[in-house]
């Protein structure tokens, strides 16, 4: 059984698609095949509204009735039929929202592809402009802009193709499935500005979330979670906001990438994390402390430089502790139960 679907980006009439997909596809595959059609690739960040109920991406646990997860449901355990309507909100941030209608479900058994784009117009959105941005673009397309960015010009030279856009879909599949697939990460950790060695060596596994990456990574320096925290990719920022229930395999790290996990913006703990191996499969524990050096951070007591004064015996406040101080049991046993 297959449904006939229109989707329409709002506010825009000119940007649509007509696609045909199993009445049983998985909604998290529904979700992201559509925003890589419109020429979307901040994957994780959507939600999906039907029937006054908004549906989340991955699995989390709450009892309100008005918010689910569509972790491992299907289209088909929506009850829709011709005339329903959806709404895929897309990368908050800029405010896309995708209109779906469902024109037919039919037994259309010419088409073998769960997901397959049958027509559609404009090239799709642009991620790094908002909406009411990308609206202004258009409609100014044809004068002269000296201040347009090179992925503005780039994006109004675009035209759809629907051979490129099935293409674009396919290659998303194996590329998902490359991203998805079951791995661990070993990652060097250590207390950046700070004299003296403070690091460890951790193995998690990719289906982490960034969230659970980023405790477990402040627990293993000896930090309390007591503070807010961050992740710096690049010059990129991620907050908690949108990384609780996003996997870390969705940051698609690699070998020799560097992040930095940020913690306490008061005390401005900063933890330089880099990639050093990638290993195929999972381990026993979801996370392991394989080895370390230095006692780690103490909370609250003025960042790197008052850490300095508590070790090396100018500020005895704190009492007395040694930097070359490291249990490596007592450490995998906080970083395990942190979750």
């Amino acid at each position: 059984m297959k449904a006939v679907i229109s989707v329409y980006l709002y506010y825009f009439e000119e940007i649509y698609r007509q696609i045909v997909v199993d009445y049983d596809i998985k909604l998290t595959d529904l979700c992201e095949y559509i925003i890589v059609s419109m020429n979307g690739s901040k994957i994780p960040f959507y939600s999906l509204y039907y029937n006054k109920v908004e549906y989340f991406a991955y699995k989390f646990d709450d009892d309100d009735n008005d918010i689910k997860s569509i972790f491992n449901l299907k289209l088909s355990d929506l009850n829709i039929k011709m005339g329903s309507e959806l709404e895929l909100d897309y990368n908050l941030d800029q405010d896309y929202y995708f209109i779906i209608k469902v024109d037919a479900i039919e037994n259309l058994v010419n088409f073998k592809n769960e997901f397959e784009v049958l027509n559609g117009a404009g090239y799709g959105i642009l991620d790094s402009i908002s909406t009411n941005h990308l609206r202004n673009l258009l409609i100014n397309k044809d004068k002269k802009n000296y201040y347009l960015k090179v992925d503005q010009i780039n994006y109004l030279k675009m035209k759809f193709d629907i051979n490129e856009n099935n293409d674009k879909i396919r290659e998303y599949i194996k590329y998902r499935e490359e991203l998805t697939r079951e791995k661990r990460y070993v990652f060097n950790v250590s207390l950046d500005e700070f004299d003296k060695e403070i690091k460890r060596k951790i193995v998690m596994d990719n289906d982490l979330t960034i969230d659970t990456f980023c405790k477990k990574v402040i627990a293993s320096m000896n930090g309390s979670l007591g503070h807010a925290y961050i992740i710096k990719r690049n010059k990129d920022y991620l907050d908690e906001e949108y990384f609780e229930d996003v996997p870390l395999y969705y940051i698609d790290l690699k070998e020799k990438q560097r992040l930095k996990v940020i913690y306490d913006f008061g005390d401005n703990w900063i933890f330089n994390v880099t990639v050093s191996k990638i290993i195929d499969g999972y381990g026993e524990e979801n996370s392991e402390v394989i080895s370390g050096k230095g006692y780690g951070i103490i909370d609250d007591c003025g960042g790197t430089w008052g850490l300095d004064d508590i070790f090396s015996g100018k500020n005895d406040s704190w009492g007395s502790y040694d930097i070359n101080e490291f249990d490596l049991e007592e450490c995998n046993r906080d970083v395990q139960m942190t979750f």
